[in-house]
């Protein structure tokens, strides 16, 4: 019974470990987005995207998760995620010409350089790890449903945790005893 409690107490900590860092990264984000403007925050230097379009194919798939990290310099060879000022959005491709903090890139599915000036200003970070098929998974935890659920879900294992460990059947036992007297 011992065992059964402590890993229940196991359960708990790691559990609100996770969901702690998840409101506490979700909430920076939404900051860093509403309030600064920032489409794509880092945290310590570390941000991520969902991809949205096969243009990296086959190193990086649409609805690939990607992990970027801001360094100091980049060079040719570097897949990055740089803002494109015109449209605004966030594109992840190979850099393939460098030249005085001014890069060329392309995506490794394109035919053609993009034709975007892309700087050490507009770069977010390299990429540095690729979490295959993960994007779905991200953008349901980042929805409101998404947050619900998983927040719900570990209400649901913290209670099943105190299930298991007879917490409630000590409660009841103590409840009875106190109407007994």
């Amino acid at each position: 019974m011992k065992a059964v409690k402590t890993v229940g107490t196991i359960i708990k900590i790691l559990l609100g470990c996770v969901v702690g860092v998840l409101l506490v990264y979700n909430a920076y984000a939404l900051v860093a987005r509403l309030a600064f403007g920032n489409g794509m925050p880092t945290f310590f230097g570390l941000g991520s995207a969902v991809v949205e379009t096969g243009s990296m194919e086959p190193e990086i798939s649409a609805g690939d998760l990607i992990i970027v990290y801001a360094e100091d310099g980049y060079s040719v060879g570097d897949v990055v995620t740089f803002l494109d000022g015109a449209s605004g959005s966030y594109i992840t491709h190979r850099i393939v010409l460098a030249s005085d903090g001014h890069y060329a890139t392309q995506g490794d599915a394109n035919n053609v350089q993009d034709d975007i000036d892309v700087t050490d200003s507009t770069i977010v970070g390299k990429v540095v790890a690729v979490i295959r098929g993960a994007g779905g998974f991200v953008k349901f935890v980042q929805s409101p449903l998404g947050m619900f659920v998983f927040i719900a879900g570990g209400a649901i294992i913290w209670l099943l945790t105190d299930l298991l460990s007879g917490k409630f059947r000590k409660r009841e036992k103590e409840t009875d005893g106190e109407k007994g007297a």
